[in-house]
């Protein structure tokens, strides 16, 4: 299932970049406050972990309104305890709605793929699982016509422990992230 959805993912950023009339590129660098959410995470394991996000992304004109912003980003993620932090590699494809030429709202699907956790052998640590899916929405405000800023929120809608490795822990991710960021 998963990689089904990733296909899907692929195949809307390709179509899509055959049809976009007209297109920016660009950076973005930030910091995100995510946690796992767990009922079987308890006590001062639940504490939130501040990371780095990091990612590029291309910007397609779909009406005068409407926009689709596919990106690559580097995310820091899970939560302040080393055992529970894990960093991905991302694709989140948001739809972008302009309400002014200063002010957007985004919703969109994000997939993401394990690049990192925190290893130190012990027995009783968790192993996270290697993809996340999660559903974002945010808003953005264009400071000029090449620099913005965004506020996201991130919700996972996947369990990020790996199941297969007997531990029997559920939980999903989910973060803040706010970013300033340069098109091209």
């Amino acid at each position: 299932m998963n990689k089904k959805i990733l296909l899907i993912f692929v195949l809307l950023i390709t179509c899509i970049t055959i049809n976009a009339q007209e297109s920016k590129y660009g950076i973005r660098i930030g910091a995100n406050l995510s946690s796992i959410s767990s009922d079987n995470i308890t006590g001062d394991l639940d504490q939130s972990r501040i990371g780095v996000v990091v990612g590029f992304l291309a910007d397609y004109r779909l009406t005068n309104k409407l926009r689709i912003q596919p990106e690559l980003q580097y995310s820091g993620q899970g939560n302040k305890d080393r055992d529970l932090r894990v960093n991905y590699l991302q694709l989140p494809i948001l739809l972008k709605y302009n309400i002014t030429d200063v002010f957007n709202v985004q919703l969109g699907p994000q997939a993401g793929i394990k690049i990192w956790e925190w290893e130190d052998n012990q027995a009783d640590t968790t192993d996270f699982g290697t993809f996340d899916f999660a559903g974002v929405i945010g808003v953005g405000a264009n400071i000029t016509d090449n620099f913005f800023v965004d506020l996201r929120y991130a919700l996972g809608l996947a369990n990020v422990f790996d199941e297969d490795a007997g531990l029997n822990i559920d939980g999903t991710s989910r973060n803040i992230q706010l970013s300033v960021g340069y098109r091209l």
